[in-house]
């Protein structure tokens, strides 16, 4: 008997089984993939955010500030960090593994910097000193009662005294009486304040103004009977980045002194109003114009508020969804002096992109701003300042091949200052390796002193030495192309005039170490590409001289990392034919290089920024809802449909997964059921994913879900 042609059915049988379970095997795999990489996005090169709490401080002359750091990740998640604690300049003071300070006898400008490492993961967090006393100019203002309890809806008469500092005598001003925040209760401009119908603290302030002084009290007020104190307030994210009109639920956090989370009644405020509006539940919406501001969160106490913090930022995306966020968002300088710009390029999917700006100032009189987004004031105004200043606008943009994108923030240039000012001459210089320059401090002001003495610094300290007379002399190590350290570099220069009457005037002047025949600058244009697969553009690099101007010289061209596509030696870039495997919904990027290379072997090299598309999908898959809240121990039945580009339904078999099975869990239908209780301090969010195989390739939606406690 011929048994063949069985033999072939099920053979034929055999591999189509097979065929199916690798299908399968491979959606399990690409499904498992994916929800691992959204659990943990761009977890290999994750950087930790850091708040250090306060951010600013101003403390006496051996006094003492303690400050705090938390760190957490691009998702908000707050994170146990281990914090290094560091003072620059370290002649400022001391400060302990604990993250108290304790500040040195001379007055004058500190930076705080935390330092945290957790699970290979790192970042920084910086806070302002001053160490120094309060001017005496300001009224003195206090109030009396200093501090209230008071039942819902109860009365109680506030009391201003004004004194003015110099004299000692009580004065007469004029009174501005405000509540914070205004659900606290109602306050008249005769002081007499009614307290709210509900639980909770805040502030009763006033502020007081006699011709052009001010002086500013407030009192701590409780209503009703709130907690004991030592309560800490955590707010969840402690970070959000929103469109203009996006909503956003945030969540706070209560623990007590012994660290054991409870439940109390927070109050929601955004600051400022500008920024947008949040309910008592938490529901930010975020407002018309783009900004930055805080979330705060107050638990009310026996001894005042419990506070906790989030940073929200208002930014509507660029093409390809591309932000440039610039910091600090405002400045103020006075006329001459110089403040510092940064810039951060945001890819799509919320990593940071290596991409070259380009700076400009508005108006371009008040001032001036170079390539490395230092901006330094004129010293003299073509028109007349109001209120005391003029108001400028610091643009850092971007051209993609898809449009311009650009943040700004605003300067401010103060006229005037203190009767004396110190001022470090040269100004802004700039010095060769291992080459010298003598700085002198001169004070200028309408006394002008005859007498002082001078102590220098030097910031970072690898940036040179200087001697006590200001000679200051350029590392050499930046000029050997043999030494790691080879290339350009930038620092400040800081003296410290110690006047005859003991008083001391501060100064800084930014220092740039150019190695000799530079500046030669490489500018490659545009600075950033979206590139479909097997698609190509076409980058172009302009070389500038010392002058300037434009150089006719010929630059070689790299890719990094290489598979990402190949480059022509004329620029023209085409991308690689990547195929769509689990996870390439990431959007692989990397770096065009432009590099020439002169005399001597020096390389100087000009960058942009290459990020690779997907291909249009064949066909959609959407989860309903993208967001869902659900409390312990209860369920919800998510929906997922596929359907091609034009809106055609697509028969799909769905998966079903969740990134973090402690969160709960989900079966083959969507239904998701959360966990009865959660550890304290674990996640309560976690991403819910769909994904089919269609034609050979993978596709997916995800979702969030948050679980919330009875």
């Amino acid at each position: 008997m011929n048994t063949r042609p069985n033999e072939e059915g099920t053979n034929r049988l055999r591999a189509r089984s097979r065929r199916a379970r690798r299908r399968g095997a491979a959606l399990a795999f690409a499904l498992a993939s994916i929800v691992a990489i959204a659990a943990s996005p761009l977890a290999a090169t994750a950087k930790l955010l850091v708040r250090v709490s306060p951010e600013r401080a101003l403390v006496p002359p051996g006094g003492v500030e303690v400050f705090s750091a938390f760190a957490y990740q691009e998702d908000g998640d707050i994170v146990p960090a281990d914090v290094v604690w560091s003072v620059i300049p370290p002649r400022a003071g001391k400060i302990g593994r604990d993250g108290r300070f304790t500040a040195g006898e001379m007055p004058g400008t500190a930076i705080i910097r935390a330092t945290v490492v957790y699970d290979g993961s790192s970042g920084a967090g910086h806070a302002a000193v001053q160490v120094g006393e309060e001017e005496e100019a300001r009224l003195s203002v206090s109030l009396d009662p200093s501090s209230v309890s008071l039942d819902p809806q109860e009365v109680v008469a506030f009391d201003a005294t004004v004194t003015d500092p110099l004299t000692g005598d009580e004065v007469s001003a004029d009174l501005r009486w405000v509540v914070l925040p205004d659900r606290l209760g109602e306050i008249t401009q005769e002081g007499l304040f009614t307290a709210a119908a509900r639980e909770m603290s805040g502030r009763v302030a006033v502020r007081a103004s006699l011709g052009e002084r001010e002086g500013v009290a407030d009192a701590e007020v409780v209503v009703g009977s709130p907690p004991q104190p030592g309560l800490q307030v955590s707010v969840l994210p402690a970070n959000a980045v929103l469109e203009p009109g996006e909503e956003f639920a945030f969540r706070a956090v209560v623990f007590d002194r012994e660290g054991e989370t409870i439940e109390a009644d927070v109050s929601w405020v955004a600051m400022p109003a500008r920024l947008g509006v949040i309910d008592q539940s938490g529901l930010f919406t975020a407002g018309p114009d783009e900004g930055a501001g805080r979330i705060v969160a107050s638990v009310a106490t026996i001894e005042g508020p419990a506070r906790g913090f989030a940073r929200v930022e208002v930014r509507s995306a660029g093409p390809a969804g591309i932000r440039v966020r610039v910091r600090p968002r405002e400045a103020a300088v006075l006329t001459g002096g110089d403040v510092q710009f940064e810039a951060d390029v945001i890819g799509p999917e919320g990593a940071p992109l290596e991409v070259p700006v380009d700076w400009s100032l508005r108006p371009d009189w008040i001032g001036t701003i170079g390539a490395g987004g230092l901006f330094t004031a004129s010293q003299e105004m073509p028109e007349p300042s109001a209120n005391g200043g003029w108001m400028g606008t610091i643009v850092a943009s971007i051209e993609t091949n898809a449009g311009q994108v650009r943040d700004a923030s605003r300067v401010i240039v103060r006229e005037g200052g203190p009767a004396l000012r110190l001022r470090i001459v040269p100004h802004n210089p700039v010095v060769a390796p291992d080459r010298e320059i003598r700085f002198e401090s001169r004070v200028i002001g309408a006394e002008d002193p005859l007498d002082w003495t001078t102590e220098w610094a030097v910031f970072p300290e690898d940036l040179g030495t200087i001697t006590p007379d200001g000679l200051f002399t350029a590392n050499p190590l930046f000029g050997d192309p043999a030494s790691s350290d080879f290339g350009p570099r930038e620092g400040y220069v800081g003296a410290r005039a110690t006047l005859a009457d003991g008083s001391t005037l501060t100064d800084r002047t930014h220092v740039r170490i150019r190695i000799p025949g530079e500046p030669i600058r490489i500018k490659v244009r545009p600075a950033l590409a979206v590139v479909p697969p097997g698609e190509s553009t076409e980058f172009d690099a302009i070389v500038l001289g010392p002058d300037g101007q434009e150089v006719d010289l010929p630059v070689r061209w790299k890719i990094a990392p290489a598979h990402l596509g190949t480059i022509s030696g004329d620029g023209i870039f085409t991308a690689a034919d990547l195929n769509v495997e689990p996870g390439s919904w990431q959007r692989p990027h990397g770096m065009v290089v432009a590099e020439l290379r002169v005399g001597n072997d020096r390389v100087f090299r000009g960058a942009a920024a290459v990020v690779i598309d997907l291909p249009d999908p064949e066909i959609v898959i959407r989860i309903s809802p993208e967001h869902v809240t659900v409390p312990e121990g209860e369920t919800f039945q998510f929906s997922a449909e596929a359907h091609t580009v034009e809106g055609d339904p697509v028969e799909l078999e769905l998966e079903w997964r969740l990134s973090d099975p402690v969160v709960g869990t989900i079966d083959d239908s969507g239904l998701f059921a959360a966990a009865p209780s959660l550890p304290q301090g674990h996640s309560r969010r976690a991403t819910v994913l769909a994904g089919g195989m269609y034609n050979g390739r993978v596709y997916w939606d995800r979702a969030t879900v948050r679980v919330t406690g009875n």
